[in-house]
Formats: structure tokens, sequence, C-alpha cells
């Protein structure tokens, strides 16, 4: 023990007396607690047979304690009492990571003691426990160091920390450990949220999430030390974070994408500061061209940006940095091991001839020399059809007040192939004398939408949600309370809505006033009341969100379409709609959400493969736009943002998520999936043998790939995230094309 540690212990005898827990210290067998004040050993008592290991964090390798299942072991630790400010926030971190591990894998626990050294209260800081079973491999994590902060309350001299791990099965390693008397790196993870980089006090307890890269650094070439950072691809920003290192499979001399033509070819870019860095740009310095020329293109180059997001699930309260949008480039500094990532799209225009084309974009660091990173674009000789009437991938959408604003929106939905919408607001309201008279104001609004609606391909049926009307109408939130008269006024203002719609030449409306309705039971009253109103009337369209099978199983009866959660969709749940004959549709909550993802790469699996493997007829994505507060910080509201794309300066007016990027490039595999059907049937209707035999081949790879999809909700999402390889709708993609080819060929095109 060195002497500074010793000193230390002096200091705190007199504070360690008060707690008779604080005996048992072996500053040998753990790692010391990092403190501002220097370091201080665990007290250990109730921890056995722990094993030491290492792991490598930013290039540095740093000890770990092993606790695993089958020798017995257990962690229990508590720090000796530290001296708080009452008022001011502090901040405990620790690296942790798990395999297989069951049962209760990590709990931290904060103890708040007086001057007097008596107790006041605890503060559970994290707790993760895993059942595991036959269903599920347990809790499986890489390396993740959290952060909790807390702001202390008033009368709080103290405070000691507590952790333990107790799995049942698996193994459990815990890492660096630190206290602060302030957020410690929080406040380095809350400056990617602007809210929370201003104002950190307005959450009382807030976790961060940094992941640990612990995979060596792969060796820069001589170009990329002189440079001062090195390139690696990044497809679908998978594993975008701050400090993740480059794998072997991601160091490639030239980016390559293949693509069929009117499609997008996007470039995913990393590089890694190799020392401090000034002003790192990325430019786009030479246009893609090949032996057919210059590919007329405009390609659009985006700059990541960080920021603090849920991490466990869309209303979780794990949080951790990855890159949530992608805006306008432009100069910033990097610090030695920090990671900065680039998108290049470069949309590919039909009728062009196939080939490939190549490019370069330039890497730079002020006082550097620059990097030159190739990329080539190969257009295959395939043309996707646009999606058929029947399939539907759309959005919630809230129309902004600004009109360009709006059109820059749809524009935007179109271009990424969206194909529907679903609004919410009704276009009525209560007259003076009890009566219900139509929203005039509300009207023009919808008619400029439906304008854009039919401007941008997306005129089709269209959910209304209108549980507006509850308030507008003076309708009780409760069934039982309705009286005739209620459902009088209910059903008049639904004819209304409906015969507007009709006489102003809009899309037909959907109707539903009641959200999830299975959440709660007053609520699937009143969805059994309303929507047996809305079945009751000829001619009107009823739809609801649904979110378990139960509801499907009962309310699908009232309805015309459903739309499902997609914790909800299974062979059974879809099969049993489309057995009553109504459309189906799944909906989720993609953008910034773990639940389904969290970069493009997982996103486009979801369009591409996962709906014509579930057998819904389209998707509804929540949301375009959805904020609470500051729409760049995820953290600052009641609840968390949803953002296909974020506020943008005049003239873009959006920037793109990964999560919408990643949902275009799925789009685009729908549409593949659905051109090899085409071309499937249209060979099994020959007679040449040889195009018969190449629909054969198509077909038999086609059913290849979508049975290794999983086919219900929470299975394909589990999937996604651990179980298929990170690239692989890339494979699959490729595949597809081969087999489209030959058919093209045999049919002579």
């Amino acid at each position: 023990m060195s002497p500074s540690t010793w000193k230390l212990l002096i200091l705190l005898c007199p504070f360690m007396l008060a707690f008779p827990s604080c005996r048992k210290i072996e500053p040998a067998e753990v790692p010391l607690l990092e403190t501002e004040a220097g370091p201080l050993p665990w007290v250990t008592e109730g921890s056995r047979g722990l094993a030491r290991e290492t792991y490598l964090d930013r290039g540095e390798r740093k000890h770990s304690l092993l606790v695993a299942a089958d020798s017995s072991a257990i962690l229990v630790f508590s720090s000796p009492p530290i001296e708080v400010k009452p008022g001011r926030p502090v901040s405990f971190s620790y690296a942790f990571r798990s395999l297989a591990a069951v049962g209760e894998i990590l709990q931290v626990k904060l103890s708040l003691y007086d001057n007097k050294g008596n107790p006041l209260a605890d503060s559970l800081f994290h707790r993760i426990e895993a059942r595991g079973g036959d269903t599920g491999p347990g809790d499986t994590r890489g390396w993740i160091e959290y952060t909790r902060a807390i702001k202390v309350p008033e009368g709080t001299a103290r405070v000691r920390v507590f952790l333990s791990s107790k799995p049942e099965k698996g193994q459990v390693w815990i890492g660096r450990t630190a206290f602060a008397g302030g957020e410690g790196w929080l406040a380095y993870a809350s400056t990617f949220s602007t809210h929370l980089g201003r104002h950190p006090e307005d959450k009382y307890l807030f976790t961060a999430g940094r992941f640990i890269d612990s995979d060596s650094l792969c060796a820069p070439i001589e170009a990329e030390t002189e440079a001062g950072l090195m390139y690696f691809e990044r497809k679908g920003l998978v594993d975008a974070w701050p400090y993740a290192n480059p794998r072997p499979e991601d160091r490639t001399a030239v980016l390559s994408e293949k693509v069929p033509r009117g499609a997008v070819a996007p470039f995913v870019l990393g590089v890694k500061a190799l020392q401090n860095l000034t002003g790192v740009e990325v430019a786009l310095s030479s246009q893609p061209s090949g032996a057919n020329g210059v590919l007329r293109t405009r390609p659009v180059l985006y700059q990541g940006r960080y920021a603090a997001t849920r991490l466990e699930s869309s209303w979780g309260t794990v949080f951790g940095i990855r890159t949530r949008l992608l805006e306008e480039p432009g100069p910033r500094p990097l610090q030695r091991n920090e990671n900065q990532f680039f998108w290049l799209d470069v949309p590919v225009p039909p009728n062009v001839e196939p080939g490939a084309y190549e490019g370069e974009l330039t890497v730079s660091a002020v006082g550097h020399p620059a990097l030159q990173v190739p990329f080539r674009v190969e257009v295959v000789g395939v043309d996707l059809p646009p999606l058929p009437e029947e399939r539907v991938v759309g959005l919630y959408y809230y129309p902004p007040e600004d009109l360009a604003l709006m059109e820059a929106q749809f524009r935007d939905m179109s271009e990424h192939g969206a194909n529907s919408i679903s609004l919410s607001g009704s276009f009525v309201e209560l007259s003076p004398a009890g009566n219900v008279r139509l929203d005039w104001e509300r009207i023009q609004r919808i008619d400029r939408i439906m304008g854009l609606m039919r401007r941008y391909g997306m005129f089709r049926p269209t959910a209304l949600y209108v549980v507006d009307m509850f308030k507008k109408l003076g309708l009780p939130r409760r069934a039982a309370d309705w009286t005739p008269q209620h459902k009088t006024l209910f059903s008049e203002a639904i004819r209304q809505m409906d015969l507007t719609a009709r006489q102003r030449g809009w899309c037909r409306l959907m109707f539903f006033a009641v959200d999830e309705p299975a959440n709660d039971p007053e609520s699937m009253d009143l969805a059994r009341l309303t929507l047996g109103l809305l079945r009751s009337m000829p001619g009107i369209m009823p739809i609801c969100d649904l979110n378990t099978p139960g509801s499907v199983e009962e309310l699908s009866t009232f309805l015309d379409a459903v739309v499902i959660q997609i914790s909800s969709v299974s062979p059974q749940t879809v099969g049993l709609v489309r057995e009553k004959g109504l459309k189906t549709f799944f909906y989720l909550p993609a953008f910034g959400s773990a639940d389904v993802g969290g970069d493009a790469a997982y996103q486009g699996a979801i369009p591409g493969f996962f709906l014509p493997r579930s057998g819904a007829d389209g998707i509804y994505y929540f949301a375009y736009q959805s904020v609470e507060g500051d729409p760049y910080d995820e953290l600052d509201g009641s609840h968390r943002d949803w953002c296909a794309a974020y506020p943008a300066p005049e003239p873009r007016y959006v920037y793109p998520s990964p999560e919408w990027q990643g949902i275009r490039r799925g789009i685009e595999d729908l549409r593949l999936v659905e051109l090899t059907r085409q071309l499937i049937e249209r060979c099994a209707a020959q007679t040449e043998p040889q195009a018969v035999q190449a629909g054969q081949a198509a077909g038999a790879k086609l059913e290849e790939i979508l049975s290794q999809v999983k086919p219900s909700g929470p299975e394909v999402i589990y999937q996604l995230h651990h179980e298929l390889p990170n690239y692989i709708c890339d494979n699959w993609r490729q595949e597809l094309l081969e087999r489209v080819i030959e058919m093209q060929k045999t049919l002579g095109r």
C-alpha cells in the first residue's frame, strides 16, 4: 500500500469508527476505489472466490475482478465513508460486463449519512437481474462503464457506496470504480446533449454508459500516422460510439457499395484520432466516375453528432452516448482515441449505365497532411419497382405550422421511401348550442396536408387519432359514464368528418379514439364502446393500434385494419387478423429506441426482411418528429423523443437520424424482395427450362433468406441485437441481386 493511501486511511479512521462494518480491508486483492482525494481500499467482507483479470480501455490495460457462478464466487464491496457537499452532484462510475449471467448480476447502492454518522436514506443506483432459462441465454453484455449521478440532499455529510454481484449462472466482471464530487465522466457525457450540458442539476438521478471496446487497436499505416488519424468503415453506424476501436473487418482499402439503379449508396466512415487534433473535417474531393464517365449525382455528406440517449429500452433509465443524428459537416477537434463518424449518400440515377464508379474523400486535421479515402459505387442493371399499392411503410406524423418546413418534411419522407402517414387531431368542435360543428381552420390545414400527400405519393387510407374529441365534445373518459346523448355526439362528429373528407377529395380516413387500449381496463372498456359505435356506422373505417394478443383477438371484430405493436407480432396474431380479412400492420418506436435497434444497419432489417417474413401488410413508425423540450436532448422531458429527422437550419430543414437512413435502405431491400417475387412468377410462367430453373433457384434463395429471420417481434429484436452478424442484410441484398440479374437475363429483361 502506498504512503498516500495510508495517510488517507489514518484521516478516515474517526469516520470509520462510526461505521462498524468497515473491518476487513484487502487492498492487495481488489482494485482500489478512485476518488478526487486519492485511491481508497474497498471493504470486502462477504466476498469470496474472486479471480483477477485485465481488460483494455482506450489502449490502457486495467484490472478487473471475475465473479464466476461455477466457482461460487460472490462480490460484496462497501466503500469507506466519503465526505460530500449537500446540494451538489456526486457520481459513481463502475466498469462492468457479463456473460450468460443469470440471477442477481449487479447491484449498486448509495447510503447517505449525517455528520454524526446516522443513516439518512439509501438510493438504489443500479440493479441488473436476469432470469435466463430455456428461452434466453441470460444477461450478456460487453464492457460498459456506467456513471450514476445524484444531487446530494440537504443534511447529508457523507456517503458510502455498496457494490455486489451474486450470479447463479454465468460470469460477471467488475472493473474500474471511481467516485467524484461532481458529475465526473457524466459531465463530459452530458455535454453531447445541449440541455443537460447547460443544466446538469436538472437530473436528480441520471445514468450514462460509456461503451468500452476491449479489442486491441488495429495498427495504423504510415499515411495515417502522418495524418494523425486512422479511418475505418462502420456500415450502418453499428457500434458508432465515441471510443469504439475499428475491427479488422472494418479496415478496408476502399469503401464499396453495390446498388441497383435509382437507389442510394450509403458510405459510413469512422476516423479515430491517434493524437490530440484540431479542426478535423472530411470533404468530397473527387466525384465518382468510371468507364462510362462521371456519375451524374449530387452526393450528400453528413457528420455524426453524439448525444446522450436511452440504452436499455425506449422507456429505460440507463443512458449512454452514441451517434444520434447526421448534420452538416464542419471542422471539430478530436482528442486522442476519440472517434468521429461521417455518412456519405451517393444517389444513383435511374437509367444510368451499369459499372463501377470511383470517388474519393479527403480527411484532414489542422497541421497534418490530408488522408485520402477512396470509395466505389458498383451500379448493377436492376431497376427497383415502387412498392405495391397494398404494401405500406408509413410514419405517425405531427405537422408543423411552417408550410415550407412541412413540405421539406414530406419531401424527406418521400425520398426515404415512406408512402403513408398517420395523423392525429379531429376537426370538429361543440357549438354554443351544444351541437357538433366543423372546425374550418383545422380543415384548411388538413387540405394542405392532403395536397402534399397526393404530390409525394402518400395518398391512401389514413388513420386519424381523434382522442381530442373527448375534451372538445365533453365526452367522458369512462365508458360507464356515457349517456345516449354522448353516443349521439360522438357518432355525429365521425359522420361529419367522414363526409367532409369525401366532399373535399381527401383520402379515406380511418378513425380511432383510444390508443393502445390493452394498457388499462378502463381504456379497453372505452375502446369497446367507441369502436362498436364506429363499426355500427355504414361506410366508416375503424382502426386501432393494439399491443397484446388478447386485444387483437377481441377488438379485431370491430375493425377494418389492425396495427399491432411489434412486441405482439407473431404468426398467430398476424394470421388471426388476416383470417378475418382485415389489413394488418405493425408499429414500433424506431427512432432512438434500443427496443428495435439503435443504428441504421439494424433498422434496415425491419422493413427489408422482417416485414415480408411477418406476413403483415405494412409498418407504421413512431414518429417522424415528436419531441418534448429541446429536440436535440432525449432526456429533458417526461418521456424520450422520437425523431426520424431533426430540425435543421434553412435550406436543409431536416437532419436525418441513423435509423431513418437505415429504414430507407430497408425499404429499398423490400422493393428488391418484391421485384424478386415478381420475376419468380414470370419465370414460373415460362416454357423455357432455363427461365424456370432461374425462377426456382431465386425462390429457394429468397425462402432461405427469409427463413433465417425470426417470425415474431420479440424474437427478431433479440436476434438483430445478439445473434445475426452486423452486416447480414448486405449479404442478403447481394445474393438477391445476383438472382434477379440471372432471372432478367433468362427472361431477356
